[in-house]
């Protein structure tokens, strides 16, 4: 796969440099930013508290706006210039430390007590550096994403206080850098919280003054518990004023492909093809500058009649066969979704490596696909209750 990848240690870089001078956000998360501000004015009818927070998402904010300023939400800043939008520290790395040649990447969307109506943008999943997601005291309703489990970054969740339902998705419980989890004040959150997910919240105290210490009212702090990126008293699992009962449950395993892996490679694909189509306009654009054409000039006269030189280019001219047409091969397009009927037009018959037959369509975010979607060097789809199974070969 093409792309950014991190060493464990060292932070290792392996993002393409710009050219300009100041720090730009990686085009990917722009992409992907573009894509949550769709979505959210769209199912929330354009709601105007959501504009509100969108009032800023161009340029690099109020003070230099697009298109004086090309998108930067990261800005010069750990904060950014976009509302609710942050590149905080990456694998222990400041961003904005970082040289201005360099992408930064999208850590943190805060963007609590604004009121904000509707469900919890899926576009959420397609933002892979994702460390926080903070979105309490909202108006967010329905169930939670079972997606937002595929982020591997993910160290803190608060979205208590709005009226989320249903219960936890299994899916969250492979979080395994989450550290802090607050759905306190969701009153129709029941169920079970899965097991993955961090234990019940304990008070860790005042773990940045006087640490080891002792309150006469709230006793010793356990300042292991503490972390050093937040200044909350309590870490981990809360949910007062809810449904949950603090019942544990067995983890659901995550999808094979999730929606930020299949939104990289899409984006990786679609760069690598403009790429292409800028470098063929390149050559096309050399080959029309006309050639100088340089005609030599006779020292004298020329004896010849007219006659003789029209019979002796004649005579010259050799007639060339014309040259046969080449075949016409018909590309292979996979077949789209028919949107009446929610189905695949002549879509092809492909069975799982257990001879289970894969189901088309499925939908991965806002992509339909109509055949296996290849990650990795491998196939993969979903069969009739849901699972993702991987493809065995074409015959």
């Amino acid at each position: 796969m093409i792309g950014s990848k991190f060493a464990a240690a060292g932070f290792a870089v392996a993002f393409a440099l710009l050219g300009a001078a100041d720090a730009a956000t990686h085009p990917q998360d722009l992409a992907a930013l573009w894509k949550f501000k769709e979505e959210a004015l769209k199912m929330s009818n354009n709601d105007a508290r959501w504009r509100k927070v969108f009032e800023t998402w161009t340029g690099r904010g109020e003070a230099c706006p697009y298109p004086e300023c090309p998108h930067d939400p990261c800005g010069e800043d750990w904060h950014g210039t976009w509302h609710g939008v942050q590149c905080r520290e990456l694998q222990g790395v400041a961003q904005w430390k970082l040289p201005d040649n360099v992408y930064r990447r999208v850590t943190n969307m805060h963007i609590p007590e604004w009121g904000l109506p509707g469900h919890l943008p899926e576009s959420l999943c397609l933002f892979e550096m994702l460390e926080e997601l903070d979105f309490d005291e909202n108006e967010f309703e329905g169930e939670l994403p079972a997606c937002v489990g595929c982020l591997p970054h993910l160290r803190e969740i608060d979205i208590e206080d709005n009226k989320f339902t249903g219960s936890i998705p299994r899916e969250w419980g492979n979080l395994k850098n989450l550290v802090e989890f607050e759905v306190d004040g969701n009153q129709l959150l029941g169920g079970c919280i899965p097991e993955g997910l961090p234990k019940d919240a304990e008070w860790c105290g005042d773990c940045w003054s006087t640490c080891p210490s002792y309150d006469p009212y709230c006793g010793s702090y356990d300042c292991n518990s503490c972390v050093s990126w937040t200044k909350d008293p309590e870490i981990g699992t809360s949910y007062e004023n809810t449904r949950l009962k603090g019942d544990r449950c067995p983890n659901e395993p995550n999808p094979p492909v999730c929606p930020w892996e299949i939104f990289k490679e899409e984006f990786e694909q679609q760069q690598m093809e403009e790429e292409a189509k800028r470098k063929q306009q390149q050559v096309e654009s050399l080959k029309k500058v006309p050639e100088l054409q340089i005609r030599s000039v006779e020292s004298e006269p020329s004896t010849e009649t007219f006659l003789q030189r029209v019979a002796e280019e004649e005579a010259e001219e050799e007639v060339l066969p014309e040259p046969e047409p080449e075949p016409v091969v018909e590309e292979e397009v996979e077949p789209e979704a028919d949107p009446a009927l929610g189905e695949c037009a002549d879509s092809k018959t492909r069975v799982t490596v257990d001879n289970e037959a894969c189901i088309f369509p499925f939908t991965v975010m806002d992509q339909v696909h109509c055949d296996c979607v290849q990650h990795n060097g491998e196939g993969w789809c979903t069969i009739a209750d849901g699972t993702w199974k991987k493809c065995a070969p074409e015959s």
